[in-house]
């Protein structure tokens, strides 16, 4: 429910100076090419592996308790994923995290909106969840930020591997 915040940001990043636009890599890419499904795929392992290890931990004491932090934890994957996505080739650590304030804006409003759905008594009846305590949400943005880890590593890789066909 929450992406939709982010979406709307992320079309609004500026262009900048990316390699893409380089003439050595084809333009003539469709709207989902090679690269487009190897990082959906590499985008969604991590997310469906770290939000399955924290359901199988927690649903055996607490049910409710297992959703929620499931719930939390596909929350805070959307959240780093939507910062990678800002570049398909730039760290994510070296770009300047306020030029785009409709990302930080839309970024404080999921955020805002998760705690509303965790704390937020008439939220929790609705969606059936329970608050969670802060050892929970550590472990959380721990796991979900192998995303992070994930997405920098495949940037790395395609920045070589970019870096060399230009070179030789």
């Amino acid at each position: 429910m929450t992406d939709g915040f982010l979406d709307v940001a992320l079309a609004m990043e500026s262009k900048g100076d990316n390699i893409l636009d380089k003439k050595s890599i084809k333009s003539k890419a469709g709207f989902v090419d090679k690269l487009m499904i190897f990082r959906m795929f590499t985008m969604a392992l991590p997310m469906a592996v770290g939000t399955l290890y924290l359901f199988a931990h927690n649903y055996k004491v607490d049910l409710y308790r297992a959703w929620t932090i499931s719930l939390t934890a596909l929350a805070v994957f959307q959240w780093f994923n939507a910062w990678n996505c800002r570049s398909q080739i730039k760290s994510i650590f070296s770009s300047n995290p306020f030029s785009n304030k409709f990302l930080v804006g839309a970024t404080s409003i999921v955020v805002g909106l998760q705690l509303l759905a965790v704390y937020n008594p008439f939220f929790q009846k609705i969606l059936r969840t329970v608050p969670l305590g802060g050892r929970d949400w550590i472990i959380i943005v721990i796991i979900a930020f192998s995303i992070v880890v994930v997405e920098e590593l495949r940037k790395f890789i395609f920045r070589s591997v970019v870096k060399r066909s230009m070179i030789g």
